[in-house]
This record gives structure tokens, sequence and C-alpha cells, in this order.
């Protein structure tokens, strides 16, 4: 694909692209054959990456149904390996691939939670339940969001099912969404939350739950296929042109999706079907396979683990821990910058063997632990090319470099981090862009199968690059804003551009660990 309609080693906009694409065409294992060098950081983690370089867990619970043993394992995994737990408005939990296997075992699943793909599809408790309920919408929930769990798209997806028309699960406000009838449910299409709220439009009414399933194929799979990169159902749907008789986009969709007016409904219910059929729980995926599992250690030249509290510090909140906020720019702890741009000019240096070819996969980073410090080495196969720098991002000092995506800026080969999409060159270390910020590189170089990095002693280097040393302590000074998105001012038309029930544990800043995704 590079080298037919791009250039250079791509970058950390084009390659997630890319890698979505495939996944909702193909639906391979997303991991293998080289396909991770694609991912954006969360895909390639299987997790959500939260401050600090922590990371989300969030298992997938249809419907919100959880028996009485999940809920005790939830907690069990918990207290086991000392997460924070937080139930918000969908269902999730967080760590890696030792807690994915706790969570196999009580039949928990990815929720995908990190992926551009169907997060939940929430219900009321419906007729079951509820006095006024005319549909079980819990069990067409949990039919719903397995036929439609791991498919990738071009952005996230989220649904509901409500019961009756007073709709507790609020459909009309998600990407498709279900309202319960007497005679069946009425389909709604395009809606979301977020910063510019959308109302989904209806397309059918009154229909069974086998239509709507026909229906929602052909509409996903049109929206796979046609949609922007990262474009929500309701700026695609927005975009599209009018019905043939007018009645603008609902009425195209009306006429593609029932109507087959473009002849395309053989092929995306051909297409959907494939999607289905090909589902694998990633997670389930990882814990089975010892060489994917390989992927999530936490350093490929040793067994060691550098604990998560030797990396950031744990604040008490109503009783559980979470890491420190991170201190506002400008303040100590941001912006790190080395003592001197050649430090270590004057040191006696030697190369130390830091694993084989084999321990680090092609076209992504991979941390490796010196002493106390925590360095990352980069294989660019695509120029035949080894770099080794610092792991420790210096804007908010987190052990996260070697997570984030490759690519080059020019002739530059340049790593994106993954919290803030900083980049840096990893042949200079200097940061490319508006930026003055600097990470250090060392000499690297390969000995037949053995790879080499050239540097000083350990306590010199931990001196400098040490874990314990860099730290993040709790600062009065808190950067709340630094994520914050960017609300768009609501133009005179009341246009600006623009979640269901979850748990959530918080675990660790390595490679093996999780917290919970907005």
């Amino acid at each position: 694909i590079l080298a037919k309609h791009g250039k250079g080693d791509g970058c950390e906009i084009c390659k997630p692209a890319v890698a979505s694409m495939l996944a909702s065409l193909v639906n391979d294992i997303i991991l293998d054959d080289g396909r991770d060098a694609l991912q954006d950081t969360n895909d390639r983690s299987l997790a959500n990456m939260q401050r600090g370089g922590s990371y989300s867990v969030v298992p997938r619970v249809p419907g919100g149904e959880l028996s009485p043993d999940q809920l005790i394992a939830l907690g069990e995994t918990a207290k086991k390996y000392d997460l924070y737990s937080k139930i918000t408005g969908a269902q999730r939990v967080d760590s890696a691939a030792d807690i994915w296997e706790d969570l196999g075992k009580a039949g928990f699943e990815s929720g995908h939670a990190y992926g551009k793909a169907l997060r939940t599809v929430k219900s009321c408790v419906g007729s079951t339940w509820c006095r006024y309920g005319v549909q079980d919408s819990v069990s067409f929930a949990v039919r719903v969001e397995n036929r439609y769990k791991g498919i990738r798209s071009p952005h996230k997806m989220k649904s509901a099912v409500s019961g009756c028309v007073r709709e507790c699960a609020e459909a009309q406000g998600k990407d498709f969404g279900m309202i319960a009838t007497e005679n069946g449910y009425n389909l709604y299409l395009g809606g979301n939350g977020g910063t510019n709220p959308v109302h989904a439009e209806l397309l059918a009414a009154d229909i069974d739950e086998d239509t709507v399933i026909k229906y929602l194929d052909r509409y996903i799979m049109y929206y796979i296929l046609t949609a922007d990169r990262l474009e929500r159902t309701a700026v695609w749907q927005s975009k599209l042109p009018g019905g043939k008789n007018g009645g603008g986009p609902i009425e195209h969709l009306k006429e593609v999706i029932i109507e087959d007016s473009l002849g395309i409904c053989d092929e995306l219910d051909r297409r959907m079907q494939h999607l289905v059929d090909t589902y694998h729980d990633e997670w389930a995926e990882v814990v089975k396979d010892p060489e994917r599992r390989k992927k999530f250690k936490q350093f490929a030249n040793t067994d060691v683990n550098v604990p998560k509290d030797k990396m950031i510090e744990f604040v008490d909140m109503r009783g559980q821990r979470r890491p420190a906020d991170w201190p506002k720019d400008g303040q100590p702890q941001t912006n790190w910058r080395a003592p001197d741009d050649d430090i270590f000019a004057n040191s006696e240096k030697k190369w130390i063997k830091v694993g084989q070819v084999s321990d680090f996969d092609a076209n992504i980073g991979t941390p490796i632990l010196y002493g106390d410090t925590q360095l990352a080495v980069f294989n660019n196969v695509h120029r035949g090319e080894w770099y080794c720098t610092q792991n420790m991002c210096p804007h908010k000092q987190a052990f996260v470099l070697s997570q984030g995506i490759m690519g080059s800026a020019g002739d530059t080969a340049k790593v994106a981090c993954p919290l803030h999409k900083k980049t840096f060159s990893l042949e200079s270390g200097d940061e490319i862009g508006e930026g003055d910020l600097k990470i250090l590189t060392f000499p690297i170089k390969l000995e037949g199968e053995d790879v080499m990095v050239e540097l000083p002693n350990e306590n010199e280097l931990d001196a400098i690059l040490g874990t314990n040393g860099l730290r993040v302590l709790k600062s009065d000074c808190v950067d709340i804003a630094a994520d914050a998105l960017k609300v768009p001012v609501k133009s005179a038309t009341g246009r600006a551009s623009g979640a269901s029930s979850r748990t959530a544990l918080y675990a660790t800043p390595t490679n093996q660990t999780s917290t919970e995704d907005v």
C-alpha cells in the first residue's frame, strides 16, 4: 500500500487508517504477520492507554447481564492485581494478559473499547421485568451485541434497545438504536452524543428482530465501505445524497438498504456475514498463544518487571488507589531535558547485548531494561535500520515511547508518542514540529543475530534516565486540561461537531496493564 499510494515509512495517521480498513474487510488477528506495526497504540495493546501510561481492560458484558459468579470474579481479579475499579456508563474492567486469562476463566471476552468498533448495546430491563415493557429488550440487545462485537469500523459505534416508547436506553442518541413497539421495533440510525449530539432518524417502523438485523447488516457495512476515516455514522449519514424523491439522506438509506436501489445488498449481506463468521476474542487469542503473549512482556531482554509504584505515585481516592495527576506543563516533572545534549560524551561506554533480532518485532518499538533505565529499541525493516532511544517521553515523563507508532517525516525516521502524538526523530532525538523537546538516542548495531547497544555504565545512565528518579509524583499544580477535548463553539445554526453501563479496573504503565476509556 505504501509503495503504491504513499511514501516513506508511513505515519501515525495513515497506518491506523489502513489497519482499520484491513480489519473491516478481512478480519484477521490484528497482531499477526506484522499488522501490529499498523495499529494505533490502543489496538496494539488491546487496551486503552490512560494518563501516565497505564491501561484499561474492558470486558464485554452483553446487555449488562452478569452472573453472581462473574461479579465475584471481577472483584477477585481487581483485588489480586490491586486495580482501581469503576462502573461507568457502559460495561468495563482493566489490566493485561494475566488479567485477561483470569477474566476469560469467568467467561469474559474483550469489550473492544480500545478499537474503532462496536462498544456496547445498552438496554433497559424490558418486558422481562418492567411493567411498561412491550418487548424483551435485554435479549435482543444481547443478540445484537453478540452479532456485531469485534467488527472494526471507521469510528466507534454505540447502540441501544429500549423496551417501550419511554426510551430509557436512549436508543435515539446512538449510532443505531431500536425502540420496542407492540408490533416489533422501530429502527433509528445515525445518532450520537458527545460534543454535538445528533438525533437518530427513523429508517423503519414495527419490524421484527430478523428484519432489524438484516437492515443493520447492510447499514453498518455500507458505512464501513463508504465513510471517511474517524467519521462517526451521524457525520457520514449527513453527507449522503437525498432520496430520489427528496427527503434527505434517510430516504437514500431506505432506497439502498430496503429497496436495493444500488444493487449491492447481496454484497453487503455477504461481507457482513464474513465478519460475523470470523469473529475471534482478541484477548483469548493472546492468552492461548505463547508467541502472541510474548508481545505483552514488559521488557524483551529480561523477565524482571518494574513495579507500577516505581513509575507513578499512587494516591488514595475514596478507598482505592489511582495514579497521581500530571503536573501542568512547565512545572517540575514536565518537559524533561537532559542536563546536556551530549551528557554521556565523556563517559566510558561498552557494547551491551540487549537481545536477538527475533526478540524485536518489525517496524515497532520494543522496551528493554538496563539497570533501572528503560530504553526503546526500534526495528525499521522498511529501511533496514535500527534505533535505540530512551523509553520515557519527556513531555509528561511517561514510559511509553516504545508503544508509539513508527513513521517518517520526509527522510527522517520518527516515533509518535502515544499520549499526545508528539513526534521525535529516531536518529537525532529532536522533536519534530514546533516543539523543542529532545530524547536521548544511543548507537545500535547487529553482530550476527545479536542486537548490541553502546551504553555507559548502569549507575551513570540511571542517574539521568533511571525509572525511580523519573517517577511522576503528586503535584499541587494539576494539569486537568492537557487531555481535555477542545469543545467547538456552536454557530448561529446550533451546529458544532460531535456512552450504556461498564466496569473498569485500572492497572500499571507497562506492556501488560490497563485503565479505562472515556
